[in-house]
């Protein structure tokens, strides 16, 4: 199945879905499966498609968190700052699996989310991403987006690896000469 036939799923079902979810620092599961078009000449699912099967679960929370009504009246733009994985096991062709996309928390202007895959009962990879939206006058604060999706708690904690991530990432922006 194509990656954008599975997001066409998901918009649809944010669609007929009558409400958002009651609480966006909640995990959400998306089931998918591994088809042919994923894999790799190694014959399991490739890297690249992970990211984008990552994408769909972004997509998938800002519905469900609501935020799919701001994000269309406001014309706002999820953008992604940066982003990290580890694999631990191959996703094997027509091998289903759930992506479990969850907040892991937020600073002044990104939103750190962890995603899993999973597939009967073990962990075959992690991703983790930081997101900000941007609208025509720019970042939107966090505050901001977090209120529309029924947020107004303070961050949780990262965990650390998520926060030594972040410094490292930032350390890097620095790092990148300025052309």
């Amino acid at each position: 199945m194509n990656i954008h036939l599975r997001m066409t799923k998901v918009f649809m079902a944010a669609f007929l879905r009558r409400t958002p979810s009651v609480n966006a620092l909640e995990p959400f599961t998306v089931n998918m499966r591994v088809w042919p078009m994923d894999l790799d000449f190694n014959l399991h699912k490739n890297n690249g498609r992970y990211l984008s099967c990552m994408d769909i679960g972004r997509m998938d929370l800002a519905f469900r968190a609501g935020l799919h009504r701001p994000m269309f009246k406001y014309k706002w733009m999820p953008l992604l700052g940066s982003s990290t994985i580890r694999y631990f096991k191959s996703l094997r062709p027509f091998q289903k699996f759930d992506l479990v996309t969850r907040i892991a928390g937020w600073d002044e202007k990104w939103v750190f989310i962890e995603q899993k895959f999973i597939s009967k009962g073990h962990v075959y990879a992690v991703g983790t991403v930081k997101v900000l939206f941007r609208g025509a006058d720019g970042n939107v604060p966090t505050k901001t987006l977090l209120h529309y999706a029924g947020i107004n708690d303070e961050s949780p904690v990262l965990p650390q690896w998520i926060a030594d991530w972040h410094s490292a990432d930032q350390a890097l922006g620095k790092y990148i000469p300025k052309q």
